[in-house]
């Protein structure tokens, strides 16, 4: 079964991001190939979806129901086609990282030389600067069925990574406003 999982860090706490993820109306239209969704209780919406696989392109309802509420920390689903021979499911993960950030060096002989190196590569200072420590991770799995399921999920496969990160920079870039670094 085809599966993937995208992780990043952000400056949000666990509490401002899960004030957003823990509605999947929030998220939903940042999915990619998203056309629709209709919610129809707490645990139960239908979501319609456009996907390019190789030749393929299709537009397929899903059936999501929620299998998990478990906040701050996480929210996991099942999919089910409506009308396509497909399913699977996934999960979003807030999780507050231990410690602190390392610190970017900004003063002293170790700063010159961290500038210095920056430079070289062509990287900004400010864009080097350390992110936060609360981690979001999106889990996406689909597995298609029918006599034609192994060549579908070959296709599938390559287009789940860029689905999920994209999923995730999008709800942290309307959250964080655009200054994501």
């Amino acid at each position: 079964m085809p599966e993937t999982t995208y992780s990043t860090t952000t400056r949000l706490s666990p509490d401002e991001l899960w004030a957003f993820v823990q509605d999947m109306d929030n998220w939903a239209p940042y999915m990619v190939g998203y056309q629709s969704h209709e919610k129809l209780s707490d645990e139960l919406s239908q979501w319609t979806l456009k996907g390019d696989a190789g030749p393929l392109a299709r537009t397929v309802n899903f059936q999501v129901r929620v299998t998990e509420w478990n906040g701050p920390e996480r929210v996991a689903f099942e999919l089910e086609g409506i009308n396509e021979d497909m399913r699977g499911g996934g999960s979003f993960e807030i999780r507050e990282g231990e410690g602190e950030p390392a610190e970017v060096p900004r003063n002293g002989i170790l700063g010159r030389l961290f500038a210095a190196l920056l430079r070289a590569l062509g990287i900004r200072k400010d864009r080097a600067a350390p992110r936060g420590n609360t981690h979001a991770s999106f889990t996406l799995r689909v597995e298609p069925g029918g006599p034609m399921a192994p060549m579908i999920s070959a296709m599938i496969q390559p287009a789940l990574q860029p689905a999920a990160r994209s999923l995730v920079h999008q709800v942290l870039d309307h959250l964080e406003g655009g200054k994501r670094v």
